[in-house]
């Protein structure tokens, strides 16, 4: 699933990051006895989340990506935005690790583009 934060129209980004969260149970529900995935909550929280991480990184948020997935493929792919980054290094094999860890259970992972 793929949710997208717009928050800037002006112009292009001039800048990006990555960063990876599991998801929260509160992001699911039983509907009529089925699993529900709660968008709204998720694109709530996902938004807040997103001008956060632009903040403490002393950035201004353009707008971002976020996908949720359970994927080893996606988590690396999706999170190593700046291919040499030792950083996003980490935080990809953080996420994967809980992958392995916890089967089942997803990850958010947030592509971040800084406005000019």
């Amino acid at each position: 699933m793929k949710i997208t934060v717009t928050v800037s129209a002006g112009d292009g980004p001039a800048g990006y990051d990555s960063v990876i969260m599991s998801v929260p149970a509160r992001w699911h529900a039983l509907a009529g006895g089925e699993p529900a995935f709660l968008a709204h909550v998720a694109g709530i929280e996902l938004r807040a989340w997103s001008e956060v991480t632009a903040a403490a990184m002393g950035e201004k948020l353009h707008h971002a990506e976020w996908t949720i997935t359970s994927d080893p493929a996606q988590v690396t792919t999706l999170g190593m935005m700046h291919a040499d980054c030792a950083t996003c290094r980490g935080g990809v094999d953080q996420a994967l690790a809980f992958l392995r860890e916890n089967p089942g259970e997803e990850v958010a992972v947030g592509q971040l583009w800084w406005a000019d």
